[in-house]
């Protein structure tokens, strides 16, 4: 981008465009670990010297990394004390042994919990125990097993679609959140704002996601053999609910119900949002003693923590300041002002490239790449763009196709799937996707005015 000459975009717009490009490839061909292409800004911002480093350096030290690595701490203690295969275990002991029923009762239970956990931490949470399972009932081989590729794909796909009806269902959402608040609203994005703006989308896509694997999924066995044997089993080897457990579900969940009830001490206690919230109850981990110990220990913390995807988060949130900052999205923008004119394309094509991109990039990038250049198309037409930017939170969650797609559908990979059938069965799946999501979020834009807010 450096060689193009100076008349045809300024030197910012230039390096912005460049940085864009290059991130996007990296995010695509992975020759290097997520976390250290989230590193990027950093050094082309140094080297470059196209804006300040400061305003660069500021979304590494931002206040939902803290979100993010309060509940990181949370779940961490989850994890320790087994707390995690307990909640899966008492959700699926009373749902039998049909094998489509056992595929779609995994996938509404990774929906719950992805509303409240990063997709990833779902999958890897819930992967391994129908794997155990799966392994109990004679399935080993998940590659030539059709049952087994599609219950854990039901589990993998009902994370990501699970993930945008709260800000805590991943990244991607505090980053969409920042984004609005920055550029658009001026104030706090409250929880409460999102989820009710969000619950009609998350319906219609979880719903049209459920039908479709009901209808294109078909299981080589009608029973899986032992399954209801092997939950009673795993029940009982956990034994009654350890004081630690109880005090996990306990903190996380009153950190949760103080991020939800934000509106009702905002004024008295300003500085306690729901990251600090979070923070303090994960904090609350290493103090909270059971059973002789504390429920965590910083020697246990700093093996569980996603490092990772603190450093792809905060290069999310730094490539789309430098987007907005040096006017890289505006100018990208301009390119697509002439095919937004009418809302129904334009709901079209950023919903579509929304599910497009999250095929091939992480649902982080897509939202760091699309949601500016969405506020910026809209901002310049005077157009509310927040309608725009929920489908394009929706799309971003929409990526079934490839393991690059999500983390829960690269630890899909891992476990052995048949990626044939991941890739057709999720083209189809995002398809579906993209149409509910263009019709429910176009019509509740004409019928509903309190779509648009934030």
């Amino acid at each position: 981008m450096l060689l193009l000459p100076g008349s045809a975009m300024p030197y910012p717009v230039r390096c912005g465009l460049g940085l864009l490009l290059w991130t996007a490839w990296w995010w695509i061909a992975r020759p290097v670990h997520l976390a250290v292409t989230g590193l990027l800004p950093l050094a082309v911002a140094a080297v470059f010297n196209f804006m300040p480093i400061g305003g660069v350096l500021a979304a590494y030290a931002d206040e939902l990394i803290v979100l993010l690595f309060g509940a990181n701490l949370l779940t961490a203690a989850w994890h320790r004390w087994g707390l995690d295969q307990r909640i899966a275990i008492v959700a699926l002991r009373g749902v039998g042994t049909g094998a489509m029923r056992q595929i779609l009762v995994w996938y509404m239970i990774a929906v719950v919990l992805a509303a409240l956990l990063p997709r990833s931490v779902v999958a890897a949470v819930l992967i391994p125990i129908v794997i155990a399972m799966l392994r109990y009932s004679g399935i080993t081989d998940l590659w030539n097993s059709a049952f087994g590729t599609a219950l854990v794909l039901a589990i993998s796909w009902g994370s990501s679609v699970g993930g945008f009806l709260t800000p805590m269902g991943g990244a991607p959402n505090l980053l969409a959140m920042k984004f609005v608040q920055d550029t658009v609203t001026h104030h706090e994005f409250l929880f409460l704002t999102w989820v009710t703006r969000l619950t009609p989308l998350t319906i219609v896509v979880v719903a049209a996601v459920f039908v479709y694997i009901r209808f294109a999924f078909k299981p080589e066995i009608s029973e899986a053999p032992g399954s209801r044997e092997y939950f009673a089993a795993e029940w009982t080897a956990l034994g009654r609910m350890k004081p630690s457990e109880k005090w996990g579900m306990v903190l996380f969940a009153v950190a949760a119900v103080a991020a939800f009830a934000r509106p009702l001490y905002a004024e008295l206690l300003p500085g306690l949002t729901p990251a600090f919230a979070f923070l303090l109850f994960g904090m609350a981990c290493f103090l909270v003693r059971a059973q002789g110990e504390a429920i965590l220990t910083w020697e246990y913390a700093q093996g569980q923590l996603m490092w990772g995807l603190f450093a792809v988060f905060a290069g999310g949130t730094a490539l789309g300041a430098i987007l907005s900052k040096t006017g890289t999205a505006n100018y990208v923008a301009s390119l697509l002002v002439p095919y937004a004119h009418s809302p129904f394309p334009a709901m079209v094509i950023f919903a579509g490239l929304a599910v497009g991109v999250a095929q091939i990039v992480s649902n982080v990038a897509a939202v760091a790449i699309l949601v500016p250049v969405a506020i910026g198309v809209f901002q310049n037409l005077g157009v509310n763009p927040m309608p725009y930017v929920y489908a394009i939170i929706a799309g971003s969650h929409c990526g079934f196709m490839l393991p690059s797609s999500a983390g829960s559908s690269a630890i899909a990979a891992g476990y052995g799937v048949n990626l044939r059938t991941m890739f057709i069965k999720g083209f189809w799946a995002a398809l579906a996707a993209w149409a509910v999501t263009v019709v429910v979020a176009y019509v509740s834009m004409l019928i509903w005015p309190g779509f648009g807010g934030a």
